[in-house]
């Protein structure tokens, strides 16, 4: 995709779903193609409900939105939902808007569906993303899609900015085969989910709740996946350029994506910690001034980008 659309389309890049506000569509459809919103008629196709994977007997889904005009492979993001792990969809929370918008600019999207607690732990959401991002590097899709499987992103709204997290510090293997990706947008991710971590701010009952929930634990104290569920121990210098924003007395303490962000820094990834005032938490966070940030980082680390050297 040309710099100059992008450059052209991004005012409009993510403008619905930022301000939260949902596109209304059609129920599911048995054909290949859904319609959508008169305002992306004519740039965007969208398929919902394309199984990527079965796990523990559970199908899981995604909605891919696309750009109709094409001349190249176009870069891609994978939309992890938020809500508290046991709740939430590939439908819900604007991850529809975020979809067209992206697809809208020239950027294909596809939100996710991935397994929920309490009935599922840790790891099985981020393997279910991690089999996402396997299945859309596979030559099928890639082709059907249209997509350059080196610049695949990842953005993350609150629970789905912790499992977008742990994926980017986790990845191994090529941007080709493997399941590294090429940038994360988390918005309010909690990123040690270790004992420790509470010392991080203050939490609240309910993010404290979510988490334990999430790692199938009662107590941080006996709860032995804590540490490799939480994406701060996993960073080295082969992470992606991660985009993080929060507020600062949000759901989840500022003091998480601090320390993130310097983690990060201390190995030379590149990371934007964008902070805002009030109690605003994940696509709340999102104005105007974050919106356009939000669209350079795109920009320059995933449209134009070349792969990062190890």
């Amino acid at each position: 995709m040309k710099k100059s659309r992008l450059l052209a389309a991004s005012a409009g890049l993510l403008a619905v779903v930022l301000l939260g506000v949902g596109l209304v569509l059609s129920g599911c459809s048995a054909t290949p193609t859904t319609p959508v919103a008169d305002a992306y008629r004519d740039t965007v196709v969208m398929q919902n409900d394309l199984q990527y994977g079965n796990a523990s007997g559970e199908k899981l889904y995604l909605n891919a939105c696309l750009p109709r005009s094409k001349s190249a492979p176009v870069a891609a993001m994978i939309l992890i939902h938020g809500g508290g792990f046991d709740s939430g969809s590939k439908d819900f929370g604007g991850m529809t808007a975020l979809c067209t918008e992206l697809a809208d600019s020239g950027i294909a999207a596809f939100a996710v569906d991935y397994r929920l607690a309490p009935k599922f732990a840790y790891p099985a959401q981020v393997d279910d993303v991690t089999n996402a991002l396997e299945w859309l590097r596979g030559p099928a899709q890639i082709e059907e899609f249209g997509i350059d499987p080196e610049r695949i992103g990842l953005f993350g709204s609150s629970a789905g900015a912790i499992i977008a997290s742990s994926i980017g510090t986790n990845g191994t293997g090529s941007l080709t085969g493997g399941d590294r990706v090429a940038a994360v947008v988390a918005m309010s991710p909690a990123v040690d989910l270790t004992e420790r971590g509470l010392l991080l701010g203050d939490p609240s009952k309910m993010a404290i709740a979510s988490i334990l929930q999430y790692l199938g634990c009662d107590d941080f104290r006996a709860c032995p996946d804590a540490r490799q569920a939480s994406p701060l121990y996993s960073v080295d210098k082969t992470d992606p350029p991660f985009y993080i924003a929060m507020s600062k007395k949000e759901l989840v303490p500022l003091e998480q994506g601090q320390a993130m962000a310097v983690a990060l820094k201390a190995v030379g990834v590149p990371v934007t910690l964008d902070v805002k005032p009030g109690e605003r938490h994940a696509l709340e966070l999102l104005d105007e001034v974050t919106r356009a940030s939000i669209r350079q980082f795109l920009i320059d680390n995933l449209v134009n980008s070349s792969p990062r050297a190890d």
